[in-house]
């Protein structure tokens, strides 16, 4: 057995550095007043989606002529987790930066510059191939099971602890034959490497009793069917891993565990159906909620419900859990919310817990703790934390129920106290579910008004989207969601941003330009917003958006698209010449300079004499004449190169022509 196998299986865990960006020092971008960072997913353990410190980004500058793609960063894998972002880093030997974190099914890692494109700051591996240790490749959970393709490392959006500067990530590898391995790692943030003294620890876990996958009356975890998607939980010194399973490949539970975060040591084990199966807690990748006083909220999937008046075993539920900690620790379900069709739900795969759980800030009312959770069905439940009203084979005894009014949910709402032009400062929920429109809701009084108050004009297709705010406190709030529609196919995410005030003003979105493709989509992705920009992962790289440098979008026409020299030229004689004309469309006072670095054309029968500098100041032109040497009477197809600093670089003009015999 390798030495890299034998740590890893002892728990000393691997990490592969890559070589980290040239040491230079450079001063990080400012930061937005009030933006202290973004260390865990959808910003709070509200799980809110609301970033309150930036004032950058606007329904006045987020537009198609000022904002869009800047630059991109490659990675190894999809990127399932949601960037997070940590300003002025002081990276060893490389200054400091703003740092945007990545993390990826291929179990990597990234720490890049959030500023400018280039090689990572460092980037930390958890695989070793030559060992033959790898993610987990997807047909090893079966040929059915294509939720993720084609290898399955890192999930959950892993966790930053500003004080101590530790990323908390949960891997997953493939150790050899049959053994699979979950491991949580404590990264410093300025290196990469295993901070803490037993980092990493190795996940396991088993609770009394008589599932369908017990022995000898213990349930044991399994590393290679449980997944973590939801988001990694930091709450009072303790960091959360919860799971679900792939594609309800059986045997599974869902599990939330608890590790102290300075010794890793575990000191909490909860399992949703110890009696019986299934009940993943999945939120399509958000973590559990936190309250005020420590309480974990999370919602549960299908699986086995006890109707007794005292349950072990939540399918389909809303729970609210005290952590016991404790060598062994645990949870107490202080309340929970079933649903009266919840046997329905098992039934026919209608999973309470496809959508993730939104905690609200204190509402006015007689409930002021409320959370919203909505499944597959689309039914939105308002529910009260302190009392979630239990199971009533009768009545749903929650806070309010909502039917029809949008679309299934696989995405958590986002929430925002704004302000609406003639309405003033409102309570607002956001949704985009599948098939459906994002749609903003009003809270008033601790209940959900109907009908919506607006909603945007684009339908997003399955899995809707989990929006994001961006505002400057109660204005200039924005609405951020990834349409992922395509990421079977491959195909392309694409961004949209929405004034919140109104969502029938749509601002930008991605499609307008070929420049501005982010990559291929991956499904349940979140942007994030810092500091005046937007980042994206996607099946391929970091994208990363913001406001053009100079105020305006860099364009650069090209008249014509295409030059046809015709059949009548002499085979062996040079045409007349032709003429392209290359102008910067950019405004002569506020716009920037394109540089043009060359211009060629192929094959060798068309020549060209350009009178372009290196340099194209905004709103000026210059010219490319092409000239057509035909060898003999076949049609000749070339293209005229135009290299430049664009993203869409380089552009090209089709060229043809058809030689004529000499008399």
């Amino acid at each position: 057995m390798s030495a890299a196998l034998v740590a890893l299986i002892s728990g000393i865990g691997l990490i592969c550095r890559a070589t980290s960006a040239a040491a230079q020092s450079r001063s990080a971008r400012a930061l937005e007043p009030g933006y202290t960072g973004q260390y865990l997913y959808r910003n709070d353990n509200f799980r809110t989606g609301q970033n309150l410190a930036e004032s950058v980004l606007t329904p006045s500058t987020v537009t198609a002529s000022k904002f869009g793609l800047l630059f991109t960063d490659a990675l190894d894998g999809e990127a399932y987790a949601q960037p997070l972002y940590v300003p002025a880093v002081e990276i060893p030997g490389q200054g400091t930066h703003n740092v945007v974190y990545v993390a990826t099914e291929n179990d990597s890692v990234y720490a890049f510059d959030a500023d400018a494109p280039g090689p990572p700051l460092w980037q930390t591996s958890f695989i070793d191939p030559a060992d033959g240790i790898t993610p987990v490749p997807q047909p090893d959970l079966g040929s059915s099971c294509t939720d993720i393709t084609p290898m399955i490392g890192i999930t959950a959006t892993p966790v930053i602890d500003p004080d101590t500067g530790t990323l908390y990530v949960l891997s997953k590898v493939k150790l050899g034959p049959g053994e699979y391995q979950q491991q949580l790692h404590a990264l410093d943030i300025t290196t990469g490497f295993e901070i803490k003294p037993n980092s990493p620890v190795t996940i396991t876990a088993s609770v009394p009793g008589t599932g369908e996958d017990s022995v000898d009356g213990v349930i044991t975890f399994d590393p290679l069917l449980q997944h973590d998607r939801p988001a990694l939980t930091l709450a009072n010194g303790v960091v959360y891993l919860t799971f679900a399973s792939h594609c309800d490949v059986q045997p599974y539970h869902g599990w939330i565990l608890g590790y102290d975060e300075t010794t890793l040591a575990q000191v909490a084990v909860f399992n949703t159906t110890p009696n019986g199966q299934q009940a993943g807690i999945w939120e399509a990748g958000c973590g559990p909620g936190v309250d005020t006083n420590g309480d974990l909220i999370a919602i549960t999937g299908n699986g086995d419900f006890d109707t007794g008046a005292s349950p072990v075993d939540y399918g389909d539920s809303f729970l609210r859990l005290t952590p016991v900690l404790g060598t062994p620790g645990s949870f107490t379900v202080d309340t929970f919310f079933t649903p009266l069709d919840e046997l329905l739900l098992d039934d026919d795969d209608l999973d309470m817990g496809s959508g993730g759980n939104l905690l609200l800030p204190d509402q006015p009312g007689p409930n002021p703790h409320l959370m919203i959770g909505v499944g597959k069905l689309g039914t939105i439940y308002l529910v009260n934390r302190d009392a979630m009203g239990g199971f009533n084979a009768s009545m749903n005894e929650m806070v309010q129920q909502l039917n029809g009014q949008i679309g299934g949910m696989f995405s958590t709402p986002a929430y925002w106290n704004g302000t609406v032009k003639k309405a003033g400062a409102r309570n607002m929920i956001y949704t985009v579910g599948v098939n459906d429109q994002p749609k903003m809701f009003v809270l008033s009084n601790g209940l959900i008004k109907t009908p919506w108050a607006s909603a945007a004009n684009h339908t997003f297709g399955f899995p809707g989207a989990s929006p994001v705010i961006s505002a400057n406190g109660t204005t200039g709030g924005i609405l951020w969601a990834i349409d992922s529609t395509a990421w079977k196919s491959a195909g392309p995410a694409i961004l949209y941003a929405f004034d919140a005030a109104s969502l029938n003003n749509e601002l930008y979105n991605s499609n307008q330009f070929n420049s501005d493709d982010p990559g291929p989509a991956v499904k349940f992705t979140n942007p994030t917003v810092a500091n005046g920009a937007v980042y994206m992962g996607t099946q391929t790289q970091l994208a990363v958006f913001g406001l053009f440098p100079g105020g305006e979008r860099n364009r650069l026409s090209i008249i014509p698209a295409s030059l046809s020299f015709g059949s009548k030229v002499i085979v062996g004689t040079p045409s007349k010449s032709q003429t392209v004309t290359l102008k910067n469309t950019n405004k002569k006072k506020t716009g920037v300079a394109v540089s043009i670095a060359m211009e060629t054309a192929t094959p060798s029968v068309f020549t060209i004499k350009s009178e372009c500098a290196t340099t194209l100041d905004p709103g000026k032109t210059c010219k490319v004449k092409v000239t057509f040497t035909p060898p003999d009477t076949t049609r000749q197809i070339g293209e005229l190169m135009i290299y430049d600093n664009l993203t869409t670089s380089p552009q090209s003009v089709e060229l043809s022509g058809t030689g004529k015999a000499p008399k």
